[in-house]
């Protein structure tokens, strides 16, 4: 989605206009737009641009996000010769790119790492692209995530065949009618689940982050065009005749 900013509207209407206004003006306007979008090029917008925006909105839409989510937003830089900016998730170092996509868009849930591998050590009871979902016996972050180390240690401790040692079962239990997932031997030999296969769900649509971007830049960017405007015309006007001696 494109935002259109009406740059006529938001002139001064106060000053008289000269040359040197409309020499600075494309300069200008580049760097309001990349101070509205992600705080960059003035600094009085480090509080106020729409990665913040996006920041506060994740917490307001999204389950307990992490900083890694929150502030997952990336923008491209503005030019006096190329006014356009282009916002995207980051990826690196992590799947923000399509969870987010996901709960922008409203796109299928993307299969995590471990998933793929608790899939891979079900000896093909588990198919492939299947959720796991974690139950009250997991130990969870404030964000609702098992730890990395957890994780390992299941992995680690894997043994569909029983061997001696191996206390972790992935796959779907014998008799009965109990769900496909993760679970431990007990010493009781009792089989306690500590996480459920499901199959793969739809995101909603439930973070309107392009919604929250056109708010804040339409009320930003007038402001700082006024400002960096007023700036560099004085800068300009105030910087001595390179040809004088």
């Amino acid at each position: 989605m494109a935002i259109s900013l009406d740059i006529k509207s938001e002139l001064p209407t106060a000053i008289k206009w000269t040359n040197e206004h409309t020499k600075q003006l494309p300069f200008s306007i580049s760097q309001a737009m990349n101070a509205s979008v992600s705080g960059r090029a003035l600094p009085q917008a480090k509080q106020r641009n729409a990665f913040k925006a996006l920041e506060g909105a994740s917490k307001q839409y999204l389950d307990r996000p992490k900083p890694f989510t929150s502030k997952g937003f990336f923008a491209t830089t503005a030019k006096k010769r190329n006014l356009q900016i282009l916002v995207t998730p980051k990826d690196k170092g992590g799947d923000r790119e399509r969870y987010l996509s996901g709960n922008i868009l409203g796109t299928a849930r993307a299969v995590k790492g471990y998933e793929v591998e608790f899939a891979s050590l079900s000896k093909g009871d588990i198919a492939r692209g299947t959720k796991f979902v974690p139950t009250r016996h997991m130990k969870k972050d404030r964000f609702g995530n098992v730890s990395q180390s957890n994780l390992v240690k299941i992995v680690n401790s894997v043994g569909n065949t029983g061997r001696t040692g191996s206390n972790i079962f992935i796959g779907k239990p014998r008799g009965g009618s109990r769900t496909p997932g993760v679970y431990r031997r007990e010493r009781n030999h009792q089989l306690r689940a500590l996480f459920l296969a499901i199959q793969p769900g739809q995101y909603p649509a439930r973070f309107p982050a392009v919604r929250v971007i056109e708010t804040s830049v339409t009320r930003s960017f007038g402001p700082y065009l006024r400002q960096a405007l007023a700036t560099n015309v004085a800068k300009e006007v105030g910087r001595p005749n390179r040809g004088s001696f």
